[in-house]
């Protein structure tokens, strides 16, 4: 008997579902992906390069790097937004294109001489060796 009372509100909801299709809305997905010039980080997603690594960096949402952007007082993607900050004069960007930002430094000068050191650096070769390994 109560499967029979049942029946009409089943068919009432099952109406309802096909009257009022849900959206398939998918949030942004793309925290802690690897990227590198080669492989992209997909839609709605920006590969935040590590510096010290060269190309290679992690995929975030383009809403946290905004946010990254703004906060920090030495990153910027023009040299106004360099002067607004008081943290320079000169906004080197990097050396890959898909980059959409860069540091803020004093002077063109001193902007190359901070990539040459960073070029020339100890920490990008030997970061990934493993110390200490020994074979039995």
């Amino acid at each position: 008997m109560a499967s029979v009372k049942l029946a009409p509100f089943a068919v009432f909801l099952l109406a309802a579902f096909l009257m009022f299709p849900m959206k398939k809305v998918e949030g942004v997905d793309c925290t802690g992906a690897y990227c590198d010039d080669l492989t992209g980080c997909g839609d709605y997603c920006f590969c935040d390069v590590i510096y010290f690594l060269g190309n290679q960096g992690v995929c975030v949402p383009y809403s946290a790097m905004k946010k990254k952007v703004e906060e920090n007082p030495n990153l910027c993607q023009t040299h106004t937004e360099c002067k607004k900050k008081g943290s320079g004069n000169f906004c080197a960007r990097h050396i890959n294109s898909d980059v959409k930002y860069g540091f803020c430094f004093a002077s063109f000068s001193e902007a190359q001489d901070a990539y040459k050191m960073a070029i020339t650096s100890n920490i990008k070769k030997d970061f990934l060796k493993i110390p200490g390994t020994t074979a039995y």
